[in-house]
């Protein structure tokens, strides 16, 4: 069903590899482009024998591998994590919002996803249209659900413990990054307008600053309770009640019966081949169905003989991102609504119809108005981490409230942001609104393994861009062999309808043959926030050390012992 959606071209995919090989071979001619060579980084890469976490802040990082140290696994670290960097990344993630987990027990052979991804309220039928900001625009969240279930069923410490760190950092109050204080400045209004949020991130009536101390006591109480008494505190408890005076009190839809219904999803995580690499990422309602389709569109050329940088193994990505993009959104939802067929997008078979119709001197016309996503914003807020403990088992996760500060409510007395994931749902077609549903997005956290061994975990946010990075995040490491902080930081593209946003560290001879190609390029920022912030660590096949790497785009660190 799903190839007689596309007319496989006349020429088959060997002629069009040749072709390829051919227009690559002249450009490369006649300009010198960048090489396979390590490059110089502006953050360093960090080694470790025993553990390690990269996370998109270093007190989160660190909150990780206390759990470490203190024995735990691969999940209690992860989830302490987790909980830590919803308190020093408030703008885009915390419990009042959701995320996916894709974990590896290495003894085991053992792969699964932990769906936490938000849900609907009930009462979705009675709404005139989504909005995208206030009360309205909050679905079930559903992070406690999610850490306290992988922590219950695949962790080794209790609660309490993996949660300290973060209760300590609410409480006591950590310095403001530059990041976060302009994040802060930039959402002033919003943030003024809520009396909680105001009190919060902007004392006596102004944005915190660089250095400034942010303290959030009420959610500190907030962490302490669930510490003590579990999820039930969020979903049925005391916290369920306070969100559910605050819906009543601002249009809100979610009641407390929904937050007793919500529910953790353990699910299998979508499979498959990269170079004799298996790829292990998150699955349906979420984004790694993509990743893995594009990755093994590309798998039927040789990228390794095309420099990094030059046009044709950025034409030729760019080509196989818009095919997996596009498939995303015709076909990927909530799986207990519609029928996704990941078996067929995954297919070998689908793989090669789909790198078949790629021509390597043009832009294909006919994807381009239908496949990368065009949402009424491009947030880059979202955040991610990996683990990886001293057994080598994995954790990859991204979780987020949606847009910056999410729906800009923090519930009174708690100190909870709430998301705005309502937003993320179509107008129409199988993302279509839904009671209970919940809505498609983007993240895709990933782990590889070279011979059943894990060999990288990855994540990134940047909304749209998390379909275009973490394939080329893949391809940095495999094809070119680069360490994890090269692969971060080599400069980013993303196809957007006819347009090509790209960082400004492209070589002149690229750009120049590119839009000869007829890409029209929008060059933005070095080291743009807008493609997001990925961290990774892989585990060096030789001698087992994890190596981590963390991006200059956001506050990313990376923490090991």
């Amino acid at each position: 069903m799903i190839a007689l959606r596309y007319k496989m071209r006349k020429n088959t995919a060997a002629i069009f590899l040749r072709r390829l090989l051919i227009f690559s071979a002249l450009l490369l001619a006649v300009f010198s482009l960048a090489s396979t060579a390590p490059i110089a980084t502006k953050n360093r890469e960090v080694r470790a024998a025993n553990g390690m976490v990269a996370s998109a802040h270093p007190l989160a990082s660190q909150a990780g591998v206390e759990i470490l140290k203190a024995g735990g696994n691969a999940v209690d670290a992860a989830v302490a994590a987790a909980f830590a960097v919803g308190v020093v990344e408030p703008n885009s993630n915390g419990i009042g919002g959701e995320g996916m987990m894709v974990l590896y027990f290495v003894k085991e052979r053992k792969a699964l996803a932990i769906d936490y991804r938000s849900a609907a309220p009930a009462a979705v039928s009675d709404l005139e249209r989504i909005p995208s900001s206030g009360a309205a625009a909050t679905a079930v969240p559903g992070t406690v659900a999610g850490l306290t279930m992988a922590l219950e069923k695949y962790g080794t410490l209790p609660l309490a413990r993996v949660m300290e760190p973060a209760i300590k950092l609410a409480s006591e109050g950590f310095a403001v990054s530059s990041t976060l204080a302009g994040i802060i400045l930039d959402h002033f209004e919003a943030l003024s307008a809520d009396e909680e949020l105001s009190r919060v991130f902007c004392p006596e009536g102004l944005p915190l600053e660089a250095g400034d101390t942010l303290k959030n006591p009420d959610l500190a109480e907030s962490l302490r309770k669930i510490a003590a008494g579990g999820a039930d505190v969020f979903y049925r408890g005391e916290l369920a009640e306070a969100i559910g005076v605050e819906m009543e009190a601002r249009g809100g839809l979610i009641t407390k019966e929904d937050l007793a219904a919500y529910r953790a999803v353990e699910r299998q995580p979508v499979r498959g081949k990269y170079r004799g690499f298996d790829m292990i990422s998150a699955p349906p309602p979420v984004g790694g169905l993509a990743v893995v389709e594009i990755m093994q569109i590309l798998d039927r050329f040789d990228l390794r003989r095309l420099a990094p940088l030059s046009p044709a193994r950025i034409h030729l990505m760019v080509e196989a991102m818009k095919r997996g993009i596009a498939d995303w959104r015709t076909f990927v939802a909530d799986p207990n609504f519609v029928h996704v067929p990941v078996a067929g997008l995954l297919s070998k078979k689908y793989a090669k119809s789909r790198a078949a119709e790629i021509n390597p001197e043009r832009i294909s016309e006919e994807v381009l108005s239908g496949s990368p996503p065009s949402p009424r914003r491009h947030s880059p807020s979202t955040t991610s981490l990996s683990v990886v403990d001293r057994t080598g088992n994995v954790v990859a996760l991204t979780q987020t409230i949606s847009d910056f500060f999410g729906a800009k409510v923090m519930v009174k007395g708690t100190g909870i942001i709430l998301n705005n994931e309502m937003d993320n749902f179509s107008a129409q077609g199988v993302n279509s609104l839904a009671p209970g549903k919940r809505m498609r997005t983007t993240i895709a956290p990933t782990i590889l393994l070279k011979g059943r061994k894990p060999f990288a975990a990855l994540g990134t946010p940047g909304a749209a861009r998390i379909l275009t990075t973490t394939p080329l995040l893949i391809s940095n490491l495999i094809d070119y062999r680069m360490g994890i902080q090269e692969a971060i930081e080599m400069p980013r593209f993303f196809p957007l309808d006819k347009e090509l946003a790209i960082e400004p560290r492209f070589p002149p001879e690229t750009v120049a043959a590119l839009e000869k190609m007829g890409y029209t390029l929008r060059s933005r920022q070095a080291f743009d926030f807008f493609f997001g912030g990925a961290q990774g660590i892989i585990i060096d096949p030789k001698t087992r050390h994890r190596v981590g790497g963390a991006d200059p785009r956001r506050d990313g660190a990376v923490a090991g012992y």
